[in-house]
């Protein structure tokens, strides 16, 4: 739970773990909370001399986790996870966790401040990572998953280098946690996404904060930032599939109270005042959920706490968790023909993704699972068409255009469920003349 997020009513239908599972919401069986932890696993320390093991949430401020050389509080204005973070720009400080697990998540921000780190485990070979992106600075941002670990004890080590794309405005490296072992990925969906649907009352929030998202756009189109009210009654729903779900918002001396819930059940009251204005803080978690599709509806009350000034409620983005493993796009097992560009300009997947607009260019995954997802976009410039093969076979045509203001970032535009245990190929075709761009962002295997 962050600090900012005080409980008017919390809905508890079994035990609610400080691992953000096995407790009750709306009738679902999940564990629902404002401000709580992520579908990593949920927020848990580690037991001193052990270090973390898989499913927890660990914060860069447990003692599983080393910071050496001088390292300082991240931007307080943003909502971090645990509600703090740590970061460096002095070449060789470094963080080192230990932790004891298959595959690990760093969580960290991406933006135009952020620098290159690199990042090994055990003392091998050294990744290096540059956490360069256009939009402005994301807080508690999945930067890198490291898989295929033995099973066992490790420690993962970042070191921050001094160095920074030539485009970047600064050469910061944030640490702000990990997750173990996760049982999920984390899709990064913004207010803008097709599949939110906003009643009357809400309007476009400012330019000039640190919103997801925020900063980059193509003119004339404004740049995405977040939608917020005042109105008593004004909500959003949004379907999702998936075993859980953040709400990203915005705390602060304004916020106001709204109510939350999850496949129409009964509502949870978040009070999202605080003191001080933070940034893209998680107001609502619900994790726990079963593997299938559900509806999120915020809706603003119009109340607020006594201490605030007024009854502002902001939906910036959400995060939704969805078991099983994602491949990046620059992941072997990913192969592209000709005619594909790399784009660090908008929120992706792990900071990057590959775009074409050139008819025949291929993308083809290879993997071995019963459940396949392309993750990519939909927006006016990237609405492009394609093809979907699957061992060959034509599978659909996947038309990607959405018209301004509706921009989708790290969407589900294909799945695939039921197939042959064993190894399968997907592969994405573009049929598009037009110039709009077909995005690929990554794949998700079950």
């Amino acid at each position: 739970m962050t600090r900012y997020a005080k409980v008017a009513a919390i809905l508890l239908l079994g035990t609610l773990t400080s691992c953000g599972g096995g407790g009750g919401d709306a009738g679902s069986g999940a564990g629902a909370v404002p401000g709580g932890g992520a579908g990593g696993g949920g927020t848990a320390a580690a037991s001193a001399g052990t270090g973390a093991f898989a499913g927890m949430r660990v914060e860069e401020s447990d003692h599983a986790v080393t910071l050496s050389g001088p390292w300082t509080p991240a931007d307080s204005a943003l909502g971090w996870s645990g509600g703090s973070a740590s970061q460096s720009s002095a070449a060789g400080a470094s963080a080192t966790v230990a932790f004891s697990g298959t595959s690990i998540r760093w969580l960290g921000s991406r933006g135009r401040g952020m620098g290159i780190a690199t990042v090994s485990v055990d003392g091998g070979p050294a990744t290096e990572v540059d956490l360069f992106a256009r939009p402005a600075d994301e807080a508690h941002s999945d930067v890198i998953v490291i898989n295929d670990l033995s099973d066992g004890p490790h420690t993962l080590t970042i070191t921050v280098t001094g160095r920074a794309n030539g485009e970047a405005q600064g050469n910061v490296v944030v640490v702000d946690g990990f997750d173990i072992q996760p049982s999920t990925t984390i899709s990064h969906w913004q207010d803008t996404d097709p599949n939110a649907s906003f009643s009357a009352g809400w309007t476009k929030s400012a330019e000039g904060y640190p919103w997801s998202g925020s900063g980059v756009s193509n003119p004339p189109e404004l740049p995405v930032t977040a939608q917020e009210t005042t109105t008593a009654g004004a909500s959003v729903t949004l379907p999702f599939r998936g075993t859980g779900i953040s709400w990203i918002g915005y705390t602060g001396p304004d916020a106001g109270i709204a109510t939350v819930q999850i496949d129409g059940g009964a509502p949870v009251q978040v009070d999202t005042y605080s003191p001080t204005s933070k940034y893209q803080p998680a107001v609502f978690t619900a994790t726990g959920l079963a593997d299938a599709d559900h509806t999120l509806t915020i809706t603003a009350t119009g109340q607020k706490n006594a201490a605030s000034t007024a009854a502002r409620i902001v939906v910036d983005a959400w995060d939704v968790f969805t078991p099983g493993r994602r491949y990046e796009e620059n992941n072997p097992a990913v192969t592209f023909s000709d005619n594909w560009t790399l784009r660090d300009t908008r929120v992706w997947s792990e900071g990057r993704s590959l775009v074409s607009n050139v008819a025949g260019a291929t993308a083809t995954f290879r993997f071995t699972g019963t459940s396949v997802s392309w993750i990519g976009c939909e927006k006016s410039s990237a609405g492009g068409t394609a093809n979907v093969y699957i061992d060959g076979v034509f599978q659909t045509t996947v038309h990607l255009h959405q018209s301004y203001p509706i921009e989708g970032y790290q969407m589900t535009v294909f799945r695939a469920d039921g197939l042959s245990p064993g190894p399968h190929t997907l592969t994405v075709e573009v049929i598009s003349t037009g110039g709009s761009y077909v995005v690929v962002d990554g794949f998700d295997v079950r």
